[in-house]
């Protein structure tokens, strides 16, 4: 893969930043890019050019499964910079001076902090407060050139039970602080399929506020149940299937209903003969007006967390 001239641009810039000493040079630098525009790519290219000049650079994330996706280690913000999860205005880190990790945040050339938006604002000032206590400058993050990257369209802070105002107020675009950072875009999706080029347009239409007041879903947001059955299993055979070849198979589902009437599907692709199992419920009470209320009937059609369904179905 190369650069396009977007990607290049961010890069060259960056790389300026890092070995630029002079006093009018930007430190904070905020990348907007919607998905599918090369943000991770940009983030791989900084690691490489310059862990590769020598130099150190901690990348870090807002979430777990973010942070896996950054090539050199990626971690989260909170392991790294040790942000409290009970965060307020005045909140400081818990990382102490003069030991390994403060080392590592003194060494680094460049902080990248992906997917920053949905990250709370009091999280980047108690790591702006780390870093200038750290590096004894005064300067926003400590004179550390740091990159934040993601896209406000996307996922805002979540305040628990918040009002609109709060959760607006959350957000580092609406601190003082944000206009400390160069802003950086990215605008061309370079994702390879024309189907996900055409998803992540319309995607973008809808934060750019362009699909009007009523948003139409898209026919693959509607799906069949047998479609990622088929998907998942289509392929095998069961007649001779090893666990190695189910080993990462899975249908996420919202309920227990839905994943019974999917287990029960996936069964008829398997080969064997049919055994349906029932259980006995019964109530323990010896009141007569217990019973009435509560037939057996009615305890068939309830299926508990963490107990089986009423009618179990399976093949051997």
């Amino acid at each position: 893969m190369q650069l396009n001239s977007e990607q290049r641009n961010v890069v060259e810039i960056l790389l300026s930043a890092v070995y630029n000493n002079a006093a009018d040079t930007p430190k904070c630098y905020f990348l907007d890019g919607p998905a599918g525009t090369g943000k991770t790519f940009v983030y791989s290219t900084l690691l490489h050019t310059i862990r590769g000049r020598g130099n150190d650079v901690i990348p870090v994330a807002s979430t777990g499964i973010a942070a896996t996706l950054l090539i050199g280690g990626g971690r989260t913000a909170h392991s790294v910079f040790k942000i409290p999860i009970d965060l307020n205005a005045t909140s400081t880190c818990n990382l102490k001076p003069n030991t390994k990790e403060a080392d590592m945040l003194l060494k680094t050339k460049l902080i990248v902090w992906d997917e920053a938006p949905m990250t709370h604002v009091h999280a980047f000032l108690a790591v702006d407060r780390l870093l200038q206590d750290l590096t004894k400058c005064k300067e926003p993050f400590g004179g550390k050139v740091i990159i934040l990257g993601g896209d406000f369209r996307q996922v805002l802070p979540v305040i628990l039970r918040g009002s609109r105002t709060l959760n607006v107020a959350s957000s580092l675009k609406k601190h003082a602080l944000w206009l400390k950072f160069h802003k950086l875009y990215l605008t061309k999706i370079m994702r390879a399929l024309e189907s996900e080029r055409d998803f992540g347009a319309w995607l973008l239409d809808i934060g750019e506020k362009k699909s009007g007041s009523t948003i139409q879903l898209p026919l693959q947001c509607y799906p069949s149940i047998q479609d990622p059955i088929h998907q998942l299993y289509s392929d095998i055979d069961f007649s001779s299937v090893t666990p190695q070849e189910l080993k990462g198979r899975a249908i996420l589902t919202v309920n227990n209903e839905l994943s019974m009437e999917i287990n029960n599907k996936v069964l008829e692709f398997m080969p064997g003969n049919e055994t349906v199992y029932k259980a006995v419920d019964m109530i323990m009470s010896e009141d007569p007006q217990d019973q009435l209320t509560f037939p057996e009937e009615f305890l068939n059609s309830l299926t508990p967390t963490g107990l089986p369904p009423y009618e179990l179905k399976l093949k051997i």
